[in-house]
Parts: structure tokens; C-alpha cells; sequence
């Protein structure tokens, strides 16, 4: 069975969010049809849909290229973030299955593992994939699709800057208490718990890159 428009979609944005396919590199239509098998129209399908998120910019008579990472778009998409994984995290402790919740565990227990320095694209991708998780579990489509595209800016941001989380034993910590809150039902705990560690992390970015606080 030949790969579907989404699977050559979710293939290469991940490609693009963790650097194997760099701002600026030229996207060759031609080998992505000899790479997958497939004719030109499932290619072109995932090239577009990757252009409405901004991962890729077509232009007329030159070719299509992986964007550049705007810093701008960066801040606003943490501003954004700021307020909804805690309502997404409120959603999932009413409604997340109990084989998301494992998975929960599962990720902080590989955390427990990781040198944070070695390993920070790990750590990235794993803080990554907690979220995802998180966002899949409060069942509500639209809060999905929005944390999903803002997450894919600030994770392709913190692969460029190799970010190594800057106090590890809080974030483990938070990180624990956002799944157990979730494993507990407690909804008003989750998005409390959510609410904090995403305001402290934004903030840290805040200083570092943007210049200022989060109110």
C-alpha cells in the first residue's frame, strides 16, 4: 500500500521540526516521489498542507523551500500556548484514557534517564510528545489542531538553539504532578499545575529571546 498524503505530511514535517530538513534547504519534489513510492499529486498534497502551517514556501518559478525560523511567530505562538495546554490539561483529566495516562508515566520515567545535556533532543522531543498526548486526551478537535500547530514553531525553535532545560529537577517535578493530577480526575489541579510549569518555561524563553515577562 503506497503512503498517503498524511503519512508524506507527518513524515516530513518531522524531518523539518528536528533539523534534517534545515531553513533554506530546497525541497526536491522529484526525489520525494522516487523516496515514497508514489506519483506526483500525494507529494504536492503534503507540500501544501505544510505550506498552511508555514513549515515550507513555494515560490513561482524557483521551487519550494523549508521556511525560515521567524522569532516573532515564535513569541506569539508561547503567548498563545500560555493559556491553552492548561485547559487542555483540564479536558484530559475528565476524559484521557487509561492508556494515555500510562503513556504519561511512561515518558517521565525516561526522563528520569536522560542526561540533560547529551540528550536534549530527547528531552525535547519526549516534552513534545507529553504535551501531544495531553492535547489528544481532552477529545476537543479545534484545541487539538491549534496546540498542534503552535507546537510545531516552538519545537522546531528550541531543536535550533539546542535548548537544555535549564532547572531539570522542577521540570521532572511538574512534569509528574501535571500526570498525576490527570490520573486523578482532578481537573481544576491539572490546569493549575499546567498553568504554572507553561508560564515558568515561557517565561524563561521570554528573558532569554524576547525580552520581557509573561503577565
Amino acid at each position: 500500500m503506497k503512503p498517503s498524503n498524511t503519512y508524506i505530511f507527518e513524515t516530513l514535517k518531522k524531518r523539518i521540526i528536528n533539523l534534517e530538513m534545515k531553513p533554506g534547504d530546497a525541497v526536491q519534489e522529484k526525489e520525494l516521489i522516487e523516496e515514497f513510492g508514489v506519483s506526483r499529486t500525494p507529494v504536492r498534497e503534503a507540500l501544501i498542507k505544510l505550506g498552511q502551517i508555514g513549515l515550507v514556501e513555494t515560490r513561482p518559478r524557483v521551487g519550494t523551500f523549508v521556511t525560515q525560523i521567524d522569532l516573532k511567530s515564535v513569541q506569539n505562538a508561547y503567548e498563545v500556548k500560555k493559556n491553552l495546554e492548561g485547559l487542555a490539561a483540564e479536558l484530559a483529566a475528565r476524559r484521557a484514557k487509561d492508556d494515555q495516562i500510562k503513556e504519561l508515566f511512561v515518558i517521565i520515567e525516561r526522563f528520569s534517564g536522560y542526561d540533560i545535556v547529551r540528550d536534549y533532543k530527547l528531552c525535547i522531543n519526549d516534552d513534545q510528545r507529553f504535551h501531544q498526548i495531553v492535547r489528544q486526551a481532552s477529545g476537543n478537535e479545534m484545541l487539538i489542531e491549534i496546540l498542534d500547530q503552535l507546537n510545531t514553531k516552538t519545537a522546531r525553535f528550541l531543536q535550533s538553539i539546542e535548548y537544555v532545560i535549564d532547572d531539570f529537577d522542577w521540570f521532572y517535578e511538574t512534569l509528574k504532578n501535571m500526570a498525576h493530577a490527570i490520573e486523578a480526575r482532578d481537573s481544576e489541579q491539572a490546569r493549575k499545575t499546567t498553568e504554572e510549569h507553561t508560564l515558568k518555561f515561557v517565561n524563561q524563553m521570554s528573558r532569554r529571546f524576547f525580552g520581557y515577562m509573561m503577565p
